[in-house]
């Protein structure tokens, strides 16, 4: 997961969960929470490399190298 804090919140929400329903449901909540992990690091094709996107001048949000307009903001990306 990206944001810690959505990979903490879950650990919390499933870890509630499981322990309502025991040692059984801790193992369940747990498999879950593996499975969860490794569904999101599978590559869905968009690259995420530092190298191969840039932030917008305007309002700092990702974009890949090669666009030309923010898909944010809309600012013009200059630099091509």
């Amino acid at each position: 997961m990206e944001n810690p804090l959505v990979a903490g919140g879950l650990t919390l929400v499933f870890l509630g969960i499981g322990s309502m329903f025991g040692s059984v449901g801790i193992v369940v909540a747990g498999t879950m929470l593996v499975a969860i992990g490794i569904s999101s690091g599978q590559s869905d094709g968009e690259s995420t490399t530092p190298a191969e996107k840039t932030n917008c001048p305007s309002c700092g949000a990702r974009n890949k190298r090669e666009t030309d307009v923010c898909h944010h903001c809309g600012t013009v990306l200059s630099g091509k």
